[in-house]
Parts: C-alpha cells; sequence; structure tokens
C-alpha cells in the first residue's frame, strides 16, 4: 500500500472535523440520552462486596413471611412489637445505627412498645417519602421541593434519632440511578435516609450546606459532588441479591433476629437497614440489573455504601466531552487513511478498547466518561474516511462488485467481497450441490423465431431462473445455449445446500407455468423445462488465465446432474435428482422413485427419483 498523501491526510482531517461537528451537535442537544445512561452501566462492576464492609441489611424475605404467618397473620397486619423485638435484638448485637426502610403511618395497638424499644437503641434512624412533583429548586440547583412529606406516626417519628428520605429518581430508561440528597418541604428540609445515616454512624452533625457556584454538597463531614439537579450518582457494588443468595450486602432474614439465631458478629458496629426482601414489592432496575431487580432496602444500602466510602461519581464536563469527540473522529480518520482495511480496522478495534480500558480506570477513580459520542466518533470518522476513499479512490472495486452480482447473489457476492481470500485460483475439492436447467424444444423452435423474438424470450427465462437461484443463495454457474448451471455450498459454506438447490428447482417448475401465459400470446408452444440435480465432491475455483477467469465446478458429480437434465425428456419429469441429494436435503421433500439407470461415462447404475411438491403427495396416493 502506497504512503498517504497529503491531500488524504487533509481529506481525513475535513471529515473528521465535519463528524465531530456533527456529534458535539447531537451531544450538546441531548440526544441519545438514554443510550449514554445504557452505556455507562457496563462499567459497573461484579465485585459482589461493599466498598465499606459497614452494611448489612436485615430483610423480610418470603422464608420469614411464612415461618411467621400462622403466628402473626399477613404482612400488612404485623404487630409492631415484632419490630420492636427486632430493634432490640439488633441493639444488643450491637449495631451502630439501625435504619427502618418501613413505614408506620399509621397508628397501631403496640406503637407504644416499637417506641420503648427505639427509645432503648438511640440510633434508630426512620424513612421519610417526598410525595409530589419534586421539581428542583432554581437556584443553586441542589434541593428538590415536595409538596408534603410521608413519614411514621409523629409519636413514633420523635422517638427517633434522625430521618431520611428514601426518595430515589428513576431515569427516562425506568433505571434507578441516582437519589436526591437534600428536600424540602415547606419550611421542612431533611437529607436523604443515606445521609442521616451516615450522620449517626460516623457521629458528626448533619450540617447541610451548598456551594452556590458549583454542584457540591457538604454534609456530615464530606464534600459531596452531585449533578447540577443535586442528585448523587449512586455507585453500586454488584448486582442485586436474590432469595437465598447475598451479593454486595450480608443479609439476614427477619425471623432469624426474632428468633435470636443470627450470628450476632455480623452487626456488631455495623450499619444495619431492616426492608423488605420479597420478589415483587420495591423493586427497582438499576446499572447492575438485568433481568432482576433490586430491592429498594439494597438501592437505599447503596446509597449509604457510596457516601460512606466516597466512592462518589460525576459525568464528565462538557469541554471534556466534546474534546473526545474531535480527538474520537481524528483517530479513526487516520486509521482510515494511514493503514490497509484490515490493519485500519483492526486499529479501530484497538481504539476502542483503549477508550474501554481509559472508561473503566475513570470510572474507579469516579469519573464516568461519555460512552456513546467518542466511540461514535471513531467509528464514524473511520467509516466516513474510508468511504471516500472507496467512493473516489477505489472505484474499481465497486465496478468488481457489478460485475459478481450478475453470477452471485447479493449476499454471496458481499461475503466474497469480504473475504477475498476464500475463493482461490487453484480451487479445492468439497462435497456440493449442482443445479442444470434446460428449456425443452426451444432450440428446435428457434430457428423459425425472428432473432430479436429469440433474445427477448430467452431473456424472460433466463432472468426469472437466475432470480431464483440468487433467491435461494446460488451461484449461476454459466448459460449453455438454453441452460442455465447453477451450484450451491462455495465460495460460501452452506450446510443445507442440497435443500437450496431442491427448493430453487422446485420454484423454477412453477415460475415456468407462469411464463408459458405469456409465451401463449406471442404464439409459441407451451414449453417446459427438465431440471437435474446431483449432490457430490467436485472442484471448485476459479479456472482458466490470469486474464481471464471463470468461477466454476468440475467433476463425475457435475457430469451427472447434467445427464439427469437430459433424462427428463425421457421419462417425461420435470426434476430428476439422485440418492446423494436426497440424503443430504432430508425429509422435507416428496421423491418418487423412478429407475436404476447407468448414465453415459458410468459403469455402476445410480437411482433416479423425481423431486415433487408436498401437494403432489395428497393428490396422488400411489406415490
Amino acid at each position: 500500500m502506497p504512503a498517504p498523501s497529503l491531500k488524504q491526510f487533509a481529506v481525513a482531517a475535513f471529515l473528521s472535523l465535519l463528524v465531530g461537528s456533527l456529534l458535539t451537535g447531537a451531544f450538546l442537544s441531548g440526544l441519545f440520552a438514554n443510550a449514554q445512561l445504557r452505556g455507562t452501566d457496563f462499567l459497573f462492576t461484579d465485585q459482589n462486596e461493599s466498598f465499606s464492609g459497614s452494611i448489612v441489611i436485615v430483610g423480610i424475605d418470603q422464608r420469614s413471611y411464612r415461618e411467621l404467618l400462622p403466628r402473626h397473620g399477613p404482612l400488612v397486619g404485623w404487630s409492631r412489637a415484632l419490630y420492636a423485638q427486632a430493634v432490640d435484638r439488633l441493639r444488643s448485637a450491637g449495631a451502630r445505627v439501625i435504619a427502618l426502610d418501613l413505614f408506620f403511618d399509621a397508628p397501631g395497638a403496640e406503637d407504644s412498645g416499637l417506641i420503648d424499644a427505639i427509645s432503648r437503641a438511640g440510633n434508630v434512624v426512620f424513612p421519610v417519602e417526598g410525595q409530589g412533583p419534586g421539581v428542583f429548586h432554581p437556584r443553586p440547583g441542589v434541593v428538590q421541593v415536595f409538596d408534603v412529606f410521608v413519614r411514621a406516626t409523629p409519636r413514633i417519628a420523635a422517638a427517633a434519632v434522625a430521618e431520611g428520605s428514601v426518595n430515589v429518581t428513576t431515569d427516562r430508561d425506568t433505571v434507578v440511578r441516582s437519589l436526591p440528597l437534600v428536600l424540602e418541604s415547606g419550611e421542612e428540609v431533611i437529607p436523604s435516609l443515606s445521609l442521616a445515616i451516615i450522620s449517626r454512624f460516623i457521629r458528626r452533625a448533619n450540617i447541610l450546606d451548598q456551594d452556590p457556584t458549583s454542584a457540591t454538597i457538604y454534609a456530615a463531614g464530606r464534600t459531596i459532588p452531585v449533578l447540577d439537579n443535586g442528585r448523587m450518582l449512586i455507585n453500586y457494588s454488584g448486582p442485586p441479591s436474590s432469595p437465598g443468595v447475598s451479593r454486595g450486602f450480608p443479609i439476614i432474614p427477619f425471623v432469624d433476629v426474632i428468633n435470636g439465631s443470627f450470628d450476632e458478629s455480623l452487626v456488631r458496629d455495623k450499619i444495619v437497614l431492616l426492608g423488605l426482601t420479597i420478589r415483587g414489592i420495591d423493586e427497582f432496575a438499576t446499572p447492575t440489573t438485568s433481568t432482576t431487580r433490586m430491592w429498594g432496602v439494597e438501592v437505599q444500602a447503596s446509597a449509604v455504601d457510596t457516601l460512606l466510602a466516597e466512592r462518589y461519581l460525576l459525568p464528565s464536563s462538557r469541554t471534556t466531552t466534546v474534546l473526545l469527540i474531535y480527538a474520537a473522529a481524528l483517530t479513526g480518520a487516520i486509521f482510515a487513511v494511514a493503514a490497509r482495511p484490515l490493519n485500519g480496522i483492526s486499529g479501530l478495534a484497538a481504539s476502542l478498547f483503549l477508550y474501554l480500558v481509559g472508561a473503566s480506570m475513570s470510572f474507579d477513580r469516579g469519573l464516568l466518561l461519555n460512552m456513546v459520542y467518542p466511540p461514535a466518533a471513531v467509528l464514524l470518522g473511520f467509516t466516513a474516511t474510508q468511504g471516500y476513499r472507496i467512493f473516489f479512490e477505489q472505484g474499481q472495486r465497486q465496478l468488481v462488485q457489478d460485475l459478481m452480482s450478475r453470477y452471485l447473489s447479493p449476499s454471496i457476492s458481499q461475503w466474497v467481497l469480504q473475504q477475498p481470500g476464500q475463493v482461490t485460483l487453484g480451487g479445492e475439492t468439497r462435497v456440493m450441490t449442482v443445479l442444470f436447467c434446460d428449456l425443452r424444444g426451444f432450440t428446435t423452435l428457434s430457428r423459425s423465431m425472428e432473432p430479436h423474438l429469440v433474445v427477448s424470450f430467452m431473456n424472460d427465462f433466463m432472468t426469472a431462473m437466475t432470480d431464483i437461484i440468487f433467491r435461494h443463495d446460488g451461484v449461476l454457474d454459466k448459460y449453455i445455449g438454453d441452460e442455465v448451471m447453477a451450484f450451491w455450498n462455495a465460495p460460501r459454506e452452506q450446510p443445507d445446500h442440497a435443500a437450496l438447490a431442491c427448493q430453487a428447482a422446485l420454484d423454477m417448475v412453477r415460475e415456468i407455468d407462469g411464463l408459458r401465459s405469456s409465451w401463449s400470446q406471442h404464439g409459441l408452444p407451451p414449453l417446459d423445462i427438465g431440471v437435474g440435480i446431483n449432490t457430490g465432491p467436485m472442484v471448485v475455483g476459479n479456472m482458466g488465465s490470469r486474464e481471464r477467469l471463470a468461477y466454476t465446478v468440475i467433476g463425475d458429480a457435475v457430469n451427472v446432474a447434467s445427464r439427469l437434465q437430459n433424462l427428463n425428456k425421457e421419462f417425461g419429469t420435470h426434476v430428476l435428482t439422485t440418492d446423494a441429494t436426497r440424503n443430504a436435503a432430508g425429509d422435507r421433500f416428496v421423491y418418487r422413485p423412478i429407475d436404476q439407470v447407468t448414465l453415459r461415462g458410468r459403469d455402476e447404475p445410480i437411482r433416479v427419483y423425481e423431486l415433487l411438491e408436498q401437494d403432489v403427495l395428497k393428490d396422488s396416493p400411489k406415490l
């Protein structure tokens, strides 16, 4: 390959600038925002353990429900004495913070016992849920405002050491990737449940403050980067847990806590979140979920884990993303102009891989690189430049493709262009299927016809037969007078080559029925066709001189198919084939045994079958 010229580099630079500008405009206008969200989701690793190692979940799971049902009835009617007992057990085991992801917003008969247990513990955090439109405060834009807060009854809430919001943000694709850290309703401002838990855990006053010049919140002794609308991205440490299988956080069944049959060392000096872990209740899609959704209490635990380990996430700035877009587009364009196509594609793949590695490393440091536009830029930069080269610099390739399309179906023609090394001059031996189709009686009839009519009728016939061959991914070998030759299983391997040839033959018989009506209008007698099909080893390849080649097949199996085509006139049949084709094509077709014949040039007889349509079997019970 000659060295690229200065003009080619100039074209590459121009095209990369054009691609970069188009993608930058799309990025700044917010197009494909959902794709970007999805793109960053796969960066979350499946480490199956929390970042901090200080969080435990007590789950009201299916087993707990099943074992407690006989004594306490349905879940909604469980006595609050049960929850008081759980709080006492966890306090005795040494839990540093106990957070309930459960609402007691209506008075209950055993409220006093629960309140006493909460007071004894002195470390219980209760949930609050903001309800209403949830709009964001315009200045500085880090407070989400709700109409009303739903919370525990005043007596229960007063016993808690703190309250926090369990609100999460669902993106347009229904995935929970973030939550608001500061919420407001009327004159009341409260933190998220995760912030309230952290404040209690590290024993720092939960003083909320915010930087009016940047998207930053200061709380619980931490500087927390947030999105422009005050939401914190949750850094999930792994996929969701499932019944009986804990992933990121240890999960203790609620009934084990009630019975005192759990390992107390698991909760000692830990944050304990108590919530529902029953499938179908309080579940969310997250970046780490596929078909299994994550329980709400596990989402809250992940938010606490993000804050406790200070593993914050923040998208790259717009400026950074725009620079990456232009750099990626230029990289793709240079690969297209400076390397052979295969090497260019390899370089392109390497660039995408390196970007993925860089994005993964940046993710580990809390920076989310755009996973849509820079990769798209390198691909489009390469494609645009390579397209220019193909269109303006490699016009001969298109000419070759046009030429091949006359002999190969579009799909095989494209395959040959993509796999040129698969078609060799010397050829190779393969088991293939070959077909010969002849228009009976036309040679004699053509002697009495005007030349232009001969050409017209032959073109109609050849076009119809060729279309059928291509429709079934066959290769048109050649036209021999009023005969068509085609084969299957080369240059591309086709496991069902025999079946494709048989179906093509049946379609040819049907097609000739339609052509007869057109020909009869010109005074032609009802012409018919004969088709011969055989399967066997053949030599296939480009044969001829280097100046003039023909991609064809030769061999004894080819001769058999040609002889069978001629036998149709003798037996009064349309399509004849052999045991080899019948066995290769399978039982999806109907075959009628004809005879054992000894073909010219062969010593051993072969069994010959007529290939029939399926409906012939219904009309001819003797077959």
